[in-house]
């Protein structure tokens, strides 16, 4: 296993959890272990849905059948990646990494949208990337999900208003407490600027520096 493969395994199992049955995601699919998208997965994609589930409810170690998904995907998200030439020769394992956690959550194909992100990249203008990932769709939902109850509250005082909801989201989101913005998104962000774990990955990592 290579060093990148070895940390995005770890941000991943960090960020997703791991749940040792087929479960619901938030985006409607069906999934397993870390967070792997059953319909989307190749170990498994090309026996069917109906037998993937049949497989995985007689597996009788699902804990390192679930390991094996996460890192096959990881596998194949790295593999895809590695054509882009911002990735392989600008990027450090470590940032790398952080790429491949951004690659499970929302596919390869959703990465190549970040074209500023990725300009910023190739000019090794690590604190616009930074920024970039931030200003994203992405991060909105990783808000808008890890602060859900928080959020409801702060729309019902009407801090929070229907114009501009987005910019709104983000502007509460940044007056929040520091010690209070461990996202992942924020993690990824910060940690890809500055090439060491930051946000919730400092405690991941604390033993390794």
């Amino acid at each position: 296993m290579t060093k990148t493969i070895e940390i995005a395994t770890k941000l991943i199992k960090a960020n997703e959890g791991c749940k040792l049955e087929v479960y619901t995601c938030p985006a409607g699919k069906p999934t397993f272990g870390y967070g792997t998208n059953l319909e989307a997965s190749n170990a498994f994609i090309r026996i069917g849905l109906d037998n993937i589930i049949e497989e995985i409810t007689n597996c009788t170690d699902k804990k390192t059948l679930a390991l094996d998904l996460l890192q096959r995907e990881i596998i194949n998200c790295k593999q895809a990646l590695n054509s882009q030439k911002w990735f392989t020769d600008d990027l450090t394992e470590f940032q790398q990494a952080i790429i491949l956690d951004l690659a499970y959550n929302i596919g390869v194909a959703g990465v190549l949208k970040f074209k500023k992100m990725i300009k910023a990249i190739e000019q090794r203008n690590y604190g616009i990337a930074c920024t970039e990932m931030l200003d994203s769709r992405y991060h909105h939902q990783m808000i808008c999900y890890g602060y859900k109850k928080e959020l409801a509250k702060a729309v019902n005082a009407g801090y929070i208003m229907g114009i501009d909801f987005n910019r709104q989201v983000h502007k509460w989101y940044a007056n929040l407490p520091d010690d209070s913005k461990k996202l992942r998104s924020m993690s990824n962000a910060l940690s890809l600027q500055f090439d060491k774990p930051l946000g919730k990955y400092k405690e991941l990592f604390r033993n390794e520096n």
